[in-house]
């Protein structure tokens, strides 16, 4: 990212401080929750809009890929995308558990790694990189979004989708200071409610190369 972008996110993140939900969930907790059953929760219908949503704007931006999902859980996300495209992916989780499930898919051209995204090094660039409601778990998010942004192709994107709450209002704040909107939908469950925002964003112009 450039100097000036460098300094926007850094004052962003000393005016409005993370307080993200990191704190409750170490890699112990996700093994277990993926253990007990979590895709149960994810694999409903209650998440099939949203899910529907996010591989269409994962095939439109994915050009020719490769496309790297942060925070991927069971790899039920590229299960769907799989449907629809064969565009190469990575993707990678905290939760060993989540990996296991994810490599016993057997999908074609999708590499499952486990790796915390708080220390994450790609290795190449990225078409897209996905957060599926995985940003929300690193209290420093603008911290991590500033390092995959240079892992981004010139005209990558990030796809970031996060279930609305008073946690995830204050990020898309942060977030929307430093990156630039691309697109947005906004997805309400009914019944029973539950609001979703999917959002695609670029770096400012003089971030990746």
């Amino acid at each position: 990212m450039s100097s000036v972008s460098t300094l926007i996110n850094r004052a962003a993140r000393l005016i409005m401080p993370a307080r993200s939900k990191e704190r409750y969930f170490s890699a112990v907790k996700w093994d277990d929750s993926w253990s007990r059953g979590y895709e149960s929760t994810m694999n409903s219908a209650q998440e099939d809009a949203r899910y529907g949503s996010l591989i269409a704007l994962m095939r439109r931006y994915e050009r020719e890929g490769p496309v790297l999902d942060v925070g991927c859980g069971d790899g039920l996300l590229e299960e769907w995308y799989r449907k629809i495209s064969d565009a190469p992916v990575v993707a990678f989780d905290y939760s060993q558990a989540a990996i296991e499930r994810a490599r016993a898919r057997n999908l074609r051209g999708v590499e499952f790694l486990c790796a915390d995204s708080r220390t994450f090094q790609p290795k190449e660039r990225f078409s897209a990189a996905v957060l599926n409601e995985s940003l929300y778990y690193v209290d420093d998010y603008l911290g991590l979004l500033e390092r995959l942004s240079g892992a981004l192709a010139s005209d990558g994107v990030f796809v970031i989708s996060m279930h609305d709450t008073r946690i995830t209002r204050r990020i898309w704040r942060n977030v929307q200071r430093v990156y630039t909107a691309v697109h947005g939908i906004t997805l309400e469950h009914e019944p029973g409610g539950g609001l979703w925002r999917i959002r695609v964003f670029r770096p400012p112009k003089g971030g990746a190369a």
